[in-house]
């Protein structure tokens, strides 16, 4: 019942950003464009991808015409039908998106070569499911990519996203570093081979940029 109502609200708020969140990312994010660049060179040619918390489709769209199939997921049906719509714009067969809770993914064991979670681990209440997750749909050795935002690599930042979360509810419960991001997916049973931080000069906040790998002996429940 208690997860019933995350996954309501969660639907809820999501779904009411659908509409204008292109526009919302366009206007505080100027990394986007050279982030997504950056996403498509950590993805090998040919593999088979999986896009949690696709949000409109942003990546899913953008890698689509170098890997294999792409399959995008997201909790909130709005944003799905504003990437499906995009999708048939672009005029791209090789994107299947559904909406689904990253905290079970309708995927077998060891489906997907890559998976990537772009800008969304720290706006679940519990993260550590959805990588739990992600570790059980990846092959052994499959690559996890992860932004999340720095909201932990200031006081400043900490302090200026508890009262913007104060105003307007924003879901950011997670207030990371890069290192205490880094240890959190290393705990989930991922290697983590590359970790940095990256940022726009005109964007108040930062991204934490991650790239892990499954580790091979891990189980999969």
């Amino acid at each position: 019942m208690k997860d019933n109502k995350r996954v309501k609200k969660e639907r809820k708020w999501w779904d009411k950003l659908a509409p204008n969140y292109d526009r919302h990312v366009e206007k505080n994010w100027k990394i986007y464009p050279s982030l997504l660049d950056k996403i498509c060179e950590d993805i090998e040619t040919g593999s088979t991808v999986l896009d949690v918390a696709t949000g409109t489709g942003s990546v899913a769209l953008k890698i689509a015409r170098r890997v294999k199939q792409v399959y995008a997921v997201d909790i909130s049906a709005s944003m799905v039908k504003e990437a499906e719509k995009k999708m048939h714009e672009k005029e791209i067969g090789n994107v299947k998106f559904s909406v689904q809770d990253a905290y079970s993914l309708p995927f077998d064991d060891g489906t997907f070569d890559t998976v990537v979670c772009k800008n969304a681990l720290h706006n679940m209440v519990k993260p550590t499911k959805a990588l739990s997750e992600i570790k059980r749909v990846l092959k052994p050795g499959g690559r996890l990519i992860a932004t999340i935002t720095g909201i932990g690599e200031s006081r400043r930042f900490k302090l200026m996203m508890t009262i913007y979360r104060f105003f307007t509810a924003f879901p950011a419960f997670h207030k990371l570093n890069l290192e205490e991001a880094a240890d959190m997916i290393e705990k989930s049973g991922f290697t983590v081979v590359k970790r940095e931080i990256i940022k726009h000069p005109e964007d108040t906040l930062p991204l934490i940029y991650i790239v892990a790998e499954r580790r091979s002996n891990e189980p999969y429940s």
